[in-house]
């Protein structure tokens, strides 16, 4: 009696035992199989522009003559434009609707404010600003940089999102784990408390980034990851490194014709999409 009782004991420790083993063996697979199914192919074509200017500096500017022309097609063609919270809804349910687009700017320079947020209002268009704080109310030479009153109009408007470019825009995969999680968890802090709204997204500096990268930004909630050339997944979602159409002078030559095609061919990417346009204008 004794005996059976005790084999029902160690059957039902063993079946405990079994259940706390496929829980916790299991559950990585899972979230690896999650990971490994989340892919580009849904994704819209994303933008990444830095400055507006009537009178370009350097290639990786875009004339105000040109981004109206850009918008304007995109609206002659049916594309809408995202949100930053449509984006990553739509990344969350791997499904968009036909004929959207990601609008985004990096580095916060004045001209966002100046030329492009007016051209997007008038179209009622969205963008995203990827912002650094160390930046605001500063200029380099011939790009000054938002204000803290302009970001702040910005970031209450409707159409816009405020997004991180970490605090001071370094390679985040040449400094220290610790200078890591400062960059990128105390620009999302500065971010949220400036603008009263959830900062979600971050465009890495440079497009720099690795495995170690992603798991920072992953742990301090962010749900996007944008960077400039595809350097693939690390084994993470696709959401953490979406690649991004690098904007500038050439895309705006013979009627806007690159502009056209990497918008209609953004899955497939080719190359020169990801060229460098940073360069002086001689």
């Amino acid at each position: 009696m004794n005996s059976g009782k005790t084999m029902l004991k160690i059957s039902r420790c063993l079946y405990f035992m079994l259940l706390c083993f496929l829980f916790f063996f299991t559950m990585p697979l899972a979230e690896a199989a999650k990971a490994s199914t989340e892919t580009r192919a849904a994704f819209p074509a994303v933008l990444m522009y830095h400055d507006i200017k009537t009178r370009p500096l350097n290639n990786f500017d875009v004339t105000r003559e040109d981004f109206c022309a850009q918008l304007d097609w995109l609206k002659q063609k049916g594309y809408r434009t995202l949100s930053m919270e449509e984006f990553i809804d739509g990344m969350s349910k791997q499904s968009f609707p036909k004929k959207r687009v990601l609008i985004t700017f990096d580095d916060g320079y004045e001209g966002i404010y100046l030329l492009a947020a007016p051209e997007l209002r008038k179209r009622n268009m969205h963008a995203t600003f990827f912002i650094f704080p160390k930046a605001i109310d500063t200029a380099l030479k011939g790009y000054p940089y938002v204000t803290l009153k302009e970001l702040k109009e910005l970031a209450a408007d409707p159409l816009f999102s405020i997004g991180s470019h970490t605090m001071s825009h370094p390679y985040l995969t040449q400094i220290s784990p610790q200078e890591k999680k400062k960059e990128i968890s105390d620009s999302k802090a500065y971010l949220e408390k400036l603008t009263g709204k959830p900062v979600t997204a971050l465009a890495y500096p440079y497009g720099d980034y690795d495995a170690s990268v992603i798991a920072v930004l992953k742990e301090a909630g962010y749900k996007a990851g944008f960077a400039v050339n595809d350097r693939g997944t690390a084994n993470e979602p696709a959401r953490y490194s979406i690649p991004r159409i690098y904007m500038g002078m050439v895309l705006g030559e013979n009627r806007q014709k690159l502009f056209k095609q990497y918008v209609r061919e953004y899955k497939k990417m080719p190359e020169e999409a990801f060229a460098e346009r940073f360069g002086d204008i001689f």
